[in-house]
């Protein structure tokens, strides 16, 4: 299954480097980085079609999970923060959603949750659970 996923992985990246559209034109995919495009690309997906990460800013697989995508297309990525010591934590809402390991990732769509993934996820399982395309 990892071969498969990193196949998968590999496949979107390639495909995705001749890939163009208006607002890459305007922000940081006009990079030249195919690798950091593919991950900005990803980060925006997830966050569109209703992923989000709670995540701890003292968890080191939250902190791992960052920096697999990098500071640039992570900014893209929702994420609740569920550390109760936490500036802008919503802790209160992690318990209501039963977050118990971080990070976890939750698709909702309407209010429900329709997935949910725990611990640190390579970029090729998010690829394959999120259904993004590129």
């Amino acid at each position: 299954m990892i071969h498969f996923s990193i196949t998968i992985f590999t496949l979107c990246a390639a495909l995705f480097i001749g890939c163009s559209d208006q607002e890459s034109n305007n922000d940081a995919l006009s990079t030249q980085d195919p690798l950091l495009r593919t991950k900005i690309e990803l980060a925006k997906c997830l966050s569109k079609k209703g992923w989000v990460m709670y995540s701890s800013y003292t968890c080191s697989a939250c902190i791992a999970q960052k920096k697999l995508f990098g500071e640039e297309a992570f900014a893209h990525i929702k994420e609740t923060e569920c550390n109760p010591h936490a500036p802008n934590t919503k802790v209160e809402l992690c318990i209501e959603k039963n977050i118990r390991i971080t990070p976890t990732w939750i698709l909702e769509k309407d209010r429900q949750e329709v997935m949910r993934i725990a611990e640190y996820q390579l970029l090729e399982d998010l690829v394959v659970h999120s259904d993004c395309e590129f």
